[in-house]
């Protein structure tokens, strides 16, 4: 791993050509130092306990930490020190307040420091419940146990998503003013440590426009499988991208390139979730569309023979290598609150639904699931006119998961579409199918005969109420 230094490369052209000191290192350690993180005073830290190295963290870095967070009257309201450490990703979802950002990022491995943190950068105007009050200063002591550029990015957390980040040249990251503006107190003896950071966000959503280079390979015998360069796309809108380089692409920043190891079986998922016999082969992507389909043929018939000969192009391959660089982003979406008054939101929500329901119709479930999500956004409960509008994309929702066989899934949505219309026939058969597939037949057999009652000449719940029958035959 490259040393890595909490001050980065000089701006100025102007600049001493001699390295950039680091405030933190120099500071003397025998007398009481607080430093300032921020150049606001929004953040100070103390150090306790130096820590050991010269390596601090960046984004994207996994971190495992233990903290105790208090009042500034010292009533503690979050305390995980005899717990085990808390992990989660630099710049990720994991930062449950924004000065953990600027706090780690001026840490060394082993560092214990307090940190007074004003409510701007900790639960500013809301609060945490009833344990700090709205407009509140915090004080957190963090003991940062260790960190890595590996980093396990799986949702759960199983080793099977590991992320290496190979470079840190960020286009647009944590900035440092290497102006150091040192004041010391002479009544406290305490030296006041300037360092003046800034950080900007740069990390792509769902929806937003990127530019990327990527590459797919086996990580056994190396079978480059896909290879493009400034590849340009929005996320979640292009059928040739696999959902797993966009779950990657969400925890990156721009600039950043990285390695990410993958499990078969994770990859496995995100393949089927093409409909790779439905594809054009005449185009240009019939290459590698070919690659991932000899690929899983091949695994399968590895699996079959239980043995390591070569069947195919591929060896048995346990593990996938993709190579992300985000370039750039080009355009992030908009929220709902960002579209200006004479913008129509019920358009826009009508939009995002007829995307969903192109992808469904090209078999793209998982796409399709997620655009009659993000549609739901921008319709408004309280308008009766939007109650059709919800009810569809919700309705929608639960075929997609169906169809991909998330019954727990297709049972949650029914049940919202029933409570809005207890009468929705298609969300009782969809539901009668779920309860069915996860051994819950008597509560099958309930939706099913409610939906008789509604309509007995419906398909659907006529073929679903034979299935259930014969269950029923099938037990006796």
């Amino acid at each position: 791993m490259n040393s890595k230094r909490y001050i980065p490369k000089k701006e100025s052209s102007s600049s001493s050509s001699s390295s950039i000191t680091n405030p933190i290192k120099n500071i003397d350690l025998n007398k009481p130092q607080k430093i300032q993180i921020t150049p606001d005073n929004g953040i100070t830290k103390i150090i306790n306990k130096n820590g050991i190295g010269n390596d601090f963290p960046f984004d994207g870095d996994q971190i495992y930490m233990k903290y105790v967070g208090k009042t500034i009257d010292g009533t503690i309201f979050e305390d995980n020190r005899n717990k085990s450490s808390y992990s989660f990703i630099l710049g990720g979802l994991g930062e449950s307040i924004k000065a953990f950002n600027y706090a780690i990022k001026s840490m060394r491995k082993g560092e214990i420091s307090t940190f007074t943190i004003r409510s701007k950068y900790a639960f500013g105007t809301i609060g945490n419940g009833d344990s700090v009050p709205p407009n509140s200063t915090v004080i957190y002591e963090i003991e940062l146990i260790s960190f890595s550029n590996s980093s396990d990015i799986s949702i759960e957390k199983d080793g099977s998503i590991i992320k290496k980040i190979l470079n840190n040249n960020l286009i647009t990251s944590t900035t440092t003013n290497t102006n150091i503006n040192t004041d010391t107190n002479i009544n406290t003896n305490t030296t006041t440590n300037t360092i003046n950071t800034t950080t900007t966000l740069t990390i792509p959503k769902y929806e937003t426009k990127v530019s990327i280079d990527f590459k797919i390979k086996t990580k056994e015998s190396n079978e480059i499988i896909q290879d493009k360069k400034n590849y340009i796309f929005k996320i979640g809108s292009d059928i040739m991208i696999l959902d797993i380089i966009e779950f990657i692409l969400m925890t990156m920043q721009i600039g950043e390139f990285c390695q990410v190891e993958v499990e078969w079986p994770t990859f496995l998922n995100s393949i089927k979730k093409w409909p790779l016999d439905s594809l054009d082969h005449g185009n240009n992507s019939s290459s590698y569309i070919k690659k991932f389909k000899d690929l899983i043929n091949s695994q399968l018939e590895q699996n079959n023979n239980n043995n390591n000969n070569n069947t195919g192009i591929f060896n048995q391959v346990n593990k996938i290598i993709i190579e992300i660089k985000l370039n750039e982003i080009i355009e992030f979406d908009k929220e709902k609150y960002q579209y200006s008054s004479n913008e129509s939101l019920e358009s826009i929500g009508l939009n995002k639904k007829e995307e969903g329901t192109e992808l469904f119709k090209r078999k793209y479930y998982d796409m399709a699931r997620l655009k009659y999500k993000r549609a739901l956004e921008f319709f408004n409960s309280s308008d009766v006119n939007h109650k059709q509008h919800i009810i569809s994309c919700l309705s929608n929702q639960s075929v997609c998961n169906l169809l991909m066989k998330k019954y727990a899934q297709v049972i949650e949505l029914t049940t919202k579409v029933l409570q809005l219309d207890p009468n929705h026939i298609k969300s009782l058969n969809s539901r009668s199918k779920a309860l069915r597939e996860t051994g819950k037949v008597n509560l099958a057999f309930y939706d099913i005969q409610k939906a008789l009652k509604i309509d007995s000449h419906n398909k659907d719940t006529l073929n679903e109420l034979s299935i259930l029958n014969k269950l029923k035959e099938n037990k006796k």
